[in-house]
């Protein structure tokens, strides 16, 4: 049986928890402190334990608002609670059943400094860097314009420019 990110999430918040030396009480307390009262010491018990099933699959996910209240109750940063530290970046990270990919590009794409699944043109790096707020829009253009890539992307493009378009060949419109 594989780890879900909600498995993962629950033992860093128990290895952190802990390390911290924290009992689930005193996790509670400080989470309603920083306005997390729902992050109780029997949501905790159920996220740490997941309330599995009897065939031992987790009945319990850690949601989102619950991440970042743990995260910040804590003293780290979301990604870390999602992805180990200890873990190498050329470990497999399962980010759902079908999709897995490195430690390492799990926290790039979780950090917003790099993508889950590469664009493979600029029009999908175009599209791809839309949404993000410029300054990292211009941090991930920096770190993706490599000269091989962008000398790759120039000899497609003329390549694409020599070839005939339909209307030379001959076609019908």
């Amino acid at each position: 049986m594989h780890s879900t990110p909600s498995d993962i999430i629950a033992n860093q918040v128990r290895k952190r928890r802990r390390q911290l030396d924290l009992n689930r009480q005193q996790l509670a307390e400080k989470c309603a402190s920083i306005g997390a009262p729902q992050i109780t010491t029997a949501a905790l018990t159920n996220i740490e334990t997941g309330r599995p099933d009897k065939d031992g699959k987790r009945r319990r996910e850690v949601s989102v608002e619950e991440l970042l209240a743990l995260a910040h109750a804590l003293s780290l940063n979301p990604v870390d609670l999602m992805v180990p530290a200890d873990l190498s970046d050329d470990e497999p990270y399962e980010v759902t059943d079908q999709v897995a990919t490195t430690a390492g590009t799990a926290r790039d794409w979780i950090s917003g400094t790099w993508f889950l699944v590469p664009p493979e043109s600029p029009m999908e790096f175009a599209v791809a860097i839309q949404s993000m707020p410029q300054k990292r829009a211009q941090a991930v253009s920096r770190a993706w314009f490599t000269p091989e890539r962008q000398a790759e992307w120039n000899r497609a493009a003329l390549e694409h420019d020599r070839q005939p378009s339909g209307e030379d060949k001959g076609e019908d419109s």
